[in-house]
């Protein structure tokens, strides 16, 4: 790996960046300490084409944002040299998968970013014990993640805006999309995830109270 410098300038983020929503407390932190101590990592950059001049970020969006806090603010100059890794020839599914295992393997995202960058992942190819190894997370938090990217857009709408926890949008998971609609229309209030699962089964039958051969049934399960 060759590393270069380019000017703050001729670097942009990527439209396909994952990580949809980034702390600005966190950025002002970052760029404090990029202050103090530099840039210690370096971002990855592809390499533009045809026309276009801008460099896109694949990976580094937050320092980038950092740097141009610190531009902004006067502490860093005008023709600030970057030191870049510049990727070219990479398809928009390998630009895709640098960007979301870079980002996992970062500052945590939230939730539903997650969920939506994993569900990336494993459609290109991946598997789940591979994006576990890429990533560091477990394959039970994937697992759980991956149930958030299915459910419905109010329950995904209301998860994001932090206007439910996370804890009460895996309990909805359990539930239909009829079901998770209907008590985010309702409101979950403080209702724990132990009262919404509750809800949602109901009084089903629990499969070990089953006295018939399991093979034989044709119906579905709800699985926690």
């Amino acid at each position: 790996m060759t590393l270069q410098t380019l000017k703050l300038s001729q670097i942009t983020p990527s439209a396909n960046n994952p990580r949809t929503g980034f702390n600005d407390d966190s950025i002002a932190g970052l760029a404090q300490s990029i202050k103090q101590d530099g840039l210690l990592q370096n971002l990855v950059v592809l390499k533009p084409k045809g026309k276009k001049k801008k460099y896109d970020i694949i990976s580094g969006e937050r320092r980038y944002r950092a740097l141009c806090l610190l531009q902004e603010s006067g502490d860093l100059a005008e023709d600030y040299a970057v030191s870049v890794e510049i990727r070219e020839g990479l398809t928009t599914d390998e630009i895709l998968r640098l960007a979301t295992v870079e980002n996992l393997q970062r500052e945590d995202m939230h939730p539903m970013d997650e969920a939506e960058a994993i569900a990336l992942l494993l459609g290109s190819g991946e598997n789940i014990d591979d994006v576990s190894a890429k990533t560091g997370l477990s394959v039970g938090v994937i697992k759980r993640r991956l149930a958030l990217a299915d459910l419905c857009e109010e329950a995904k709408t209301a998860l994001r805006a932090d206007e439910i926890t996370l804890s009460q949008g895996e309990a909805l998971t359990i539930g239909s999309l009829e079901q998770q609609k209907e008590l985010i229309e309702d409101g979950l209030g403080n209702h724990n995830a132990s009262q919404i699962k509750r809800w949602l089964i109901d009084e089903k039958a629990n499969v070990a109270m089953a006295i018939f051969d399991r093979e034989l049934y044709t119906g579905t399960y709800t699985h926690d």
